[in-house]
């Protein structure tokens, strides 16, 4: 039986009962990002109507040459700027992907002891690593294919896969010594079987945290200490859930 809003987030509220400090320690790296990118913006929408002095590229763009250069420097800087946004975007997710991955185990043994270090960083192990990247950009570009037909189809094929690094991390630990590795598209596709039906459950699951995350932005970004673990067991314990339900 699917279980409500209500007693999956009672549950994960029993489960840090106790343990809150282990939760947002696991969770830490993670929390502490979203303050950042949450400061970073509250930072920006201040200094938006200050103007940018555009005199000393005005001198600078008189000669054929200094627009040569100033170019060449402007591309440097766009393409420096890219690598570190794709390196940093790779790296952002596997922490995410694999502190979700530790949380789906607390949820599951609720006596685990908790390693905030090895929990959070879960994800760069060899075991996670490359499936989690590869995995990753084989959801984005199914995705994009299907927001190609109209916005909508894209949407709901986001909802489809967003089960698919929790099932790949099942299908792996079933998988014996030896054999191969589960395909990313069986995960997809199991990800998509999961989700049927269940897709505006999820949805409405997500916007039950809208009222926190405000809360949480009023805070400049502390609120996130609390709210990224809960978010975080909540969303393991739908997946465990639905699992559970479509393995009967």
């Amino acid at each position: 039986m699917i279980k409500t809003r209500k007693v999956l987030k009672t549950e994960v509220k029993q489960l840090f009962k106790g343990r809150w400090r282990s939760a947002i320690l696991m969770c830490i790296i993670v929390s502490l990002l979203s303050i950042f990118s949450t400061a970073s913006n509250y930072s920006n929408r201040l200094n938006h109507s200050s103007s940018f002095d555009l005199t000393g590229l005005e001198s600078a763009t008189k000669s054929t040459a200094s627009l040569s250069v100033l170019l060449m420097v402007l591309g440097f800087v766009f393409v420096f700027v890219l690598i570190g946004a794709l390196i940093g975007g790779v790296v952002l997710n596997l922490i995410k992907i694999g502190t979700s991955y530790s949380m789906l185990d607390w949820v599951r043994n609720p006596e685990r002891e908790v390693h905030p270090v090895s929990d959070s960083t879960s994800g760069f192990t060899r075991k996670y690593a490359w499936p989690i990247i590869g995995i990753t950009i084989y959801r984005a570009v199914l995705i994009f294919l299907w927001s190609l037909l109209l916005v909508v189809p894209g949407i709901i094929k986001t909802y489809a896969y967003s089960q698919v690094f929790y099932v790949y991390k099942d299908m792996l630990a079933a998988t014996p010594d030896g054999q191969p590795r589960p395909r990313f598209r069986d995960a997809m596709t199991r990800s998509r079987q999961l989700m049927v039906g269940h897709k505006w459950q999820l949805f409405v699951l997500q916007l039950s945290f809208l009222g926190w995350a405000i809360l949480s932005a009023l805070t400049a970004g502390i609120g996130q200490l609390w709210l990224t673990p809960y978010t975080y067991g909540v969303f393991a314990n739908y997946y465990d859930n639905l699992q559970a339900v479509n393995s009967k």
